[in-house]
């Protein structure tokens, strides 16, 4: 299986697992290393994986699990430019830059020594976009001999960039899951999505006139949420029948199966809350 249909599959499963984990209260940083690890695991060839946050002018550390950890200190903060190494140029330009020999390319001038004494010949940086089309950071491919990347890797690149945007803007709205795409995941019946802030802002005063139809609204949402977490516990049962992230995952289900319950409770067998 070519790298980029192995990595669909395994970012369709992380697809399901990040609303939970950051309901759970995983940071940004541990999501994004999970979504990491997952890449370079599918991957047919050694590379180092990294994720860099735009902050202002500069860029800030998001995740890297397996690059040189004061390689990751030294640029940390490093200014985003025309000529600032692959990350900061594709950041500064809002286009992927695939610099396939450190050692030789001048965008890489002022950062050559420090990449090359750790090894890291070269580097593919792909901008990350929110959904009005802002840059928010770099998702990066390193490896330790000079290389292009070919066809099925740019796919690929682009399938990581997409999905670590979604986690990115959804880490920045806890309360609101409307802005949680869950890519390729199929459900049955209703999507995901958590409607409860959005109803309330979007028809004030609505809530206390129909408090029935929120209720419904909540129980959906919970039935919805249920059902994401029970794909992703079939599908890490398959592949890690002991995994201790599923006793995790049973308990969030138990929960939103509980949730739905309790709201469904209230409104009782005519939909009217009694």
């Amino acid at each position: 299986m070519g790298f980029a249909l192995q990595l669909r599959d395994s970012l369709q499963l992380r697809e399901s697992q990040v609303p939970v984990e950051f309901a759970n209260g995983d940071s940004l940083g541990v999501v994004l290393t999970r979504d990491l690890l997952a890449v370079e695991a599918a991957a047919d060839t050694d590379m180092l994986t990294s994720i860099l946050l735009l902050d202002g002018r500069q860029l800030r550390h998001g995740a890297a699990p397996n690059r040189p950890p004061a390689y990751c200190a030294a640029i940390d903060g490093a200014d985003i430019g025309p000529k600032a190494g692959s990350c900061g140029t594709a950041a500064f330009s809002g286009r992927s830059v695939y610099v396939t020999d450190i050692a030789n390319d001048p965008i890489w001038a002022d950062y050559r020594d420090l990449a090359l004494a750790h090894g890291l010949r070269a580097c593919w940086s792909t901008p990350i976009f929110d959904d009005q089309g802002a840059v928010i950071g770099t998702f990066a491919i390193y490896h330790l001999t000079p290389r292009a990347p070919i066809s099925d890797e740019i796919e690929a690149i682009q399938t990581i960039t997409d999905h670590v945007a979604r986690a990115i803007m959804w880490s920045n709205r806890p309360q609101d899951m409307s802005g949680y795409d869950a890519g390729n995941v199929s459900l049955p019946g209703p999507g995901l999505k958590l409607v409860t802030d959005d109803y309330e802002r979007s028809s004030p005063g609505r809530e206390q006139d129909n408090p029935g139809e929120l209720l419904l609204n909540i129980a959906s949402d919970f039935e919805a949420l249920g059902r994401v977490i029970e794909l992703a516990i079939d599908r890490l049962a398959a592949n890690e029948p002991h995994g201790v992230e599923l006793t995790s995952l049973r308990r969030a289900r138990d929960a939103t199966l509980k949730g739905a319950a309790c709201a469904r409770r209230v409104l009782g067998p005519n939909g009217k809350v009694h």
